[in-house]
């Protein structure tokens, strides 16, 4: 849901069926979150030079590639215009590298900026010339989306290379020029010295006038800089050599002090881009005479008594009623569509949307403003700019506070946002055009839940009769909000009753009598029901009747069992660890009854209880009289933590682990002395 388009791709592949980790470690060298910058020439070396820096295969056996030069030189004016040039020189170390560096991409923005593709060359290890151009090239606007429309003014340039082969070296150089950013003056740029590949030389080269002081800000950067001020400008270089490929590590932190990175944003702070925006959206908050009655009828219909009831009815309409369709060119990228524009299309994105809930709760007297924010991004606070933000949201007045919500996130009640940007950075734009700096609260781990209630019975044939709840509150609910949006049609349902059934028991199982609520309907909990009923569940071994546990009663003890075999097998981490990733921030509580035939007994499973820095699991397993009852409960929590807590991490894995049985033994009667 892009605030201002589709991001830019870089120079890759963008055939999912062909990218892997290592492509994205080409795309991290040369990539920015946005460019809007300009360069110094970069000059081609002769290929003997390029052949120089070639590294010997055999002790690189385990990477797929090596980057002998990855260069990048940006030249940026005040008004934030400018030229990006990126050199990339890599060498192949493995057949399944050929394919992913065979086909490359560029995207832009046709409207204001110029690719030029300066040389594609592909070279053997002796520095013979493979191929000196492209065997294919096309270029052509982005496809439109269906799902979730964008219109946008992005193209893309896409080069098809020929001769690459194992101990090949590719060497591709081109530029971005920007000649009229959206906002002027602004302009954003990170760059990365190292990444997931090994690299012999990375180059990050910043030419600025002299005088003219951005903001740059240093990360790990463990290398030095040469400042160097001649002609009217000043040019900042990093250098750094032999870099190490940082391997991807499994739930590792956004922050931490393994990748070096240099970010550079234009002078200014958060004020100057709010009064910027309220430029562009002030005279769209008018509601006029079709807009009033149209939601004036929604607020009579809705019986609403109170603030918060015309709150959560404009709100319903706004989120569920208006269609999501971003228009993305040009100036449309940034700004609103009036609230009349939107009632007669019937669409907007997520500035057309806050906009018209703003507008329209002003004029129920509600203070409301829009938000401005990063949609699945952490943005750097000291780092004012737009290019941060690519994403809208509403702030409604509560006290002292804001409750915040997102009209774009149809499954999501009022007083909820996803988690996808809780804890962050929002720029809150008053209506008085000033800036508010806020970060988003962060929802209790106790809100977000999902519960699993079971109750089976068995017979002494193996027949199982069982009636199953679903419920979720939180971010848990939201997936299930989605698939109960509409009313299921009797294709649907047969659908659903199938793979429910497939959960439980992997044959002769059964689903019917499926009621689910109304996932439009925010003022009851969401929730599924359905019975459940199979056949031939228990399997005869002498005197004991084993009865199959489906991977939905079992749980997840098998996968983090798994998963700590893998992280034992790891070279020593350096990545700190993110909690939310390892569990997420929510509690899961299984609740399993089973009645059995009359005077049968279970060799109960052993009870399972473990708890560490990031999350608790618990298993209990009880029988009175015929039930046999288990409760499984695994709650998740949040932090950063050092990587040498991953031993901690890996013991609980392992205890949780042997939470894994196939089956429950149940001995009938007869047997029992």
């Amino acid at each position: 849901m892009p605030l201002f388009g589709e991001p830019r791709t870089c120079g890759q592949s963008r055939d999912a069926t062909r990218v892997a980790w290592w492509t994205t470690a080409l795309c991290a060298l040369g990539h920015l979150l946005v460019v809007h910058s300009a360069a110094a020439q970069l000059i081609a070396a002769p290929s003997d030079s390029i052949v120089r820096r070639a590294v010997d295969p055999a002790r690189f056996k385990d990477w797929p590639i090596a980057v002998l030069l990855d260069e990048g030189s940006y030249r940026v004016e005040p008004d934030g215009r400018g030229v990006m040039r990126t050199r990339q020189v890599v060498q192949v170390l493995s057949a399944g590298a050929v394919g992913g560096l065979a086909e490359r991409a560029f995207g832009y923005a046709k409207a204001h900026q110029t690719l030029t593709v300066h040389w594609v060359r592909v070279l053997k290890p002796n520095g013979d010339v493979v191929s000196d151009k492209a065997a294919q090239e096309q270029e052509s606007d982005i496809p439109a989306a269906m799902a979730n429309p964008v219109y946008q003014d992005q193209r893309v340039r896409r080069l098809s290379l020929a001769g690459i082969a194992v101990g090949t070296i590719v060497d591709i150089a081109w530029s971005l020029e920007e000649s009229a950013p959206p906002r002027a003056g602004d302009f954003f740029l990170r760059r990365t010295l190292n990444s997931t590949t090994p690299t012999v030389q990375s180059r990050f080269t910043l030419d600025i006038p002299a005088g003219f002081s951005p903001r740059i800000a240093e990360r790990n950067i463990r290398v030095p800089r040469t400042d160097i001020t001649a002609d009217g400008r000043r040019v900042l270089t990093w250098s750094a050599y032999a870099l190490q490929g940082i391997r991807p590590e499994p739930f590792a932190a956004d922050s931490n002090d393994v990748v070096m990175s240099v970010t550079v944003s234009a002078p200014g702070s958060w004020s100057d881009l709010a009064r910027w925006y309220d430029g562009l959206a002030r005279d769209r908050y008018v509601v006029n005479a079709d807009v009033a009655r149209r939601v004036d009828s929604l607020v009579r219909a809705s019986n609403a008594r109170s603030r918060l009831d015309t709150i959560r009815a404009v709100h319903r309409w706004v989120t569920q009623d208006v269609r999501y369709v971003s228009v993305s060119l040009g100036i449309a990228g940034y700004q609103p569509r009036s609230p009349s524009e939107v009632l007669r299309t019937g669409f907007g994105d997520c500035k057309d949307k806050a906009t018209l809930f703003v507008a329209t709760l002003r004029r129920y007297r509600i203070d409301a403003s829009p938000v401005l924010l990063a949609l699945g991004g952490r943005p750097d606070r000291s780092m004012p700019s737009i290019f941060q933000f690519n994403h809208a949201i509403a702030a409604v007045r509560d006290g002292a506070g804001w409750t915040y919500t997102d009209l774009t996130a149809d499954a999501v009640p009022y007083g909820e946002i996803p988690d996808a940007y809780q804890g962050a950075l929002g720029v809150v734009v008053n209506a008085d055009g000033s800036a508010q700096e806020i970060t988003f609260p962060v929802s209790p781990i106790d809100a977000n839940a999902s519960e699993l209630s079971v109750s089976l019975s068995i017979d002494t044939a193996g027949r199982v009769l069982g009636h199953v709840t679903e419920r979720a509150r939180g971010v848990g609910s939201y997936p299930l909000r989605m698939a109960f949006a509409t009313p299921l049609d009797s294709l649907r349902r047969e659908t659903l009753s199938k793979g429910l059934a497939l959960r439980f028991f992997p044959s002769d199982a059964t689903v019917d009598s499926v009621v689910t609520s109304s996932g439009r309907d925010f003022t009851v909990p969401v929730q599924m029901s359905y019975r459940l009923n199979a056949e031939g569940t228990l399997k005869v071994v002498g005197d004991t009747r084993l009865f199959a546990l489906s991977p939905t009663l079992r749980g997840v003890a098998r996968s983090f069992r798994n998963l700590a075999r893998d992280l034992e097998a790891r070279p020593v981490r350096v990545f700190p660890i993110d909690a939310a990733q390892l569990l997420a921030s929510s509690v899961a509580v299984t609740d399993v009854r089973i009645t059995l035939p009359i005077g049968w007994k279970a060799e109960l499973p052993k009870n399972v209880s473990a708890t560490a820095f990031f999350g608790s699991y618990e298993s209990t397993w009880t029988q009175e009289g015929r039930e046999v009852h288990l409760v499984r409960r695994i709650r998740g929590g949040r932090g950063y933590y050092l990587p040498q807590r991953i031993v901690e991490v890996v013991a609980w894995l392992k205890a949780v682990g042997v939470d894994d049985y196939e089956f429950l033994s149940l001995h009938p009667a007869t047997t029992m002395k």
